[in-house]
């Protein structure tokens, strides 16, 4: 759509009148800066290739964001943790009331710490397989959170 020529790669102004057609109210610097950031090679131009890889940067940018957000969610205190208060908390709200959570912290809690810090945070949202009653559990909550904060929990490949 934005290649209009045909030519294979997006100008400078096709960028500009494609940004345009979809509503985008970004100023002709701010254009210029994404064109910068999207043609790689300095070729002036972006071309299939880069246009891709800029797409998947941002799509990943928008899915920590999200994770971030979903993680403060849970983080009541804001101490960099997600405690086991914190989590029955967020299975009350979730109508996961019968949740065997020492069980879910001990699988999710990789530095047994017994607390949540980030990295074990994201591993848990986006491991998609499980099986036993925790693990289910987990996935269930996996969902929930996904659904709600907009993370596709399956992906695994970032």
């Amino acid at each position: 759509m934005i290649d209009t020529d045909n030519s294979g790669t997006i100008t400078f102004e096709e960028l500009k009148a494609g940004l345009k057609r979809v509503g985008s109210e970004l100023m002709e610097s701010e254009i210029k800066s994404l064109m910068d950031a999207a043609d790689i090679d300095n070729s002036g131009t972006i071309d299939y290739g880069e246009f891709l890889a800029a797409t998947l940067h941002m799509n990943k940018m928008e899915r920590e964001e999200n994770l971030v957000a979903a993680f403060s969610y849970f983080d009541k205190d804001g101490s960099g943790y997600i405690t086991i208060d914190e989590l029955q908390s967020a299975c009350t709200e979730f109508g996961l009331c019968d949740t065997p959570l020492d069980d879910m912290i001990k699988e999710i809690d990789l530095d047994n710490d017994g607390k949540i810090d980030f990295s074990e945070f994201t591993a848990m949202m986006r491991k998609g397989d499980g099986v036993g009653r925790s693990r289910t559990m987990m996935k269930n909550l996996n969902f929930n959170i996904a659904d709600a904060f907009g993370v596709d929990g399956e992906k695994s490949d970032d």
